[in-house]
């Protein structure tokens, strides 16, 4: 089933991709794994899946898939607690939820005391939902300023999750300002032009994230069904 879903998946982008005149070799699914077995997982990447995603660092160390044989990116995509920065300096490759300065400081004192450097991409909630994490654009440049300035950390890009709409299309204003941002804080040199990830987009609304430029879509039920 996940091999099947991963290429309708695949099919979609691609599609998705030829409406932005884009590559669609420029999108990646990141496997959202939340709820799910590492048997489960292990299916996704030997499906072809390269990035498996975790909201929760505890069930990230217990669900860890065992392939060595099949190399693969381990992503946090849920927030991440301060307390919780050097557990996930040892596990995940990226963090895409980083939304302050504080943590970012944890992490890269984490980073140099295990001698390792991380991936990190600054989460922004453009509609400044209560409910949800991340810091306001206007924000935005102050975090991404002390993550550039901090030794082990690698800022990739921008992150967002924006809100629920029944109508796919209603969420495209919300992907579209991301990628302006990042334009933007790249043109101005307020981020590295090598920052240029935009993780935006999930089962519901990932076409229209990747006609918006999305290069990261954290996809969890179109691959797995339902979760648990």
């Amino acid at each position: 089933m996940i091999k099947e879903n991963f290429d309708s998946l695949l099919e979609r982008i691609a599609i998705a991709a030829s409406h932005a005149g884009r590559d669609p070799m420029s999108v990646r699914i990141v496997a959202a794994a939340k709820t799910q077995p590492k048997a489960l997982a292990e299916e996704a990447l030997r499906a072809g899946v390269t990035i498996i995603g975790h909201n929760y660092v505890q069930e990230a160390v217990r669900e860890r898939p065992d392939l060595e044989y099949s190399p693969f990116e381990y992503h946090m995509i849920g927030h991440l607690q301060r307390n919780k920065a050097r557990k996930a300096v040892e596990i995940f490759d990226v963090i895409e939820t980083l939304d302050d300065s504080a943590t970012a400081e944890a992490l890269n004192r984490a980073a140099i005391e295990l001698d390792l450097r991380i991936g990190v991409m600054a989460q922004i909630n453009l509609a400044s939902e209560p409910q949800k994490s991340g810091i306001s654009e206007e924000e935005a440049p102050v975090l991404i300023g002390v993550i550039q300035s901090l030794s082990n950390l690698e800022l990739l890009g921008l992150m967002t999750m924006p809100p629920f709409f029944d109508d796919p299309d209603a969420a495209r204003p919300f992907f579209r300002r991301l990628r302006e941002l990042r334009d933007s804080f790249i043109a101005d040199g307020i981020m590295n032009g090598s920052a240029s990830e935009l993780s935006m987009g999930m089962t519901g609304d990932f076409e229209v994230a990747v006609e918006e430029g999305s290069t990261l879509v954290r996809i969890g039920t179109a691959l797995f069904g339902p979760r648990n």
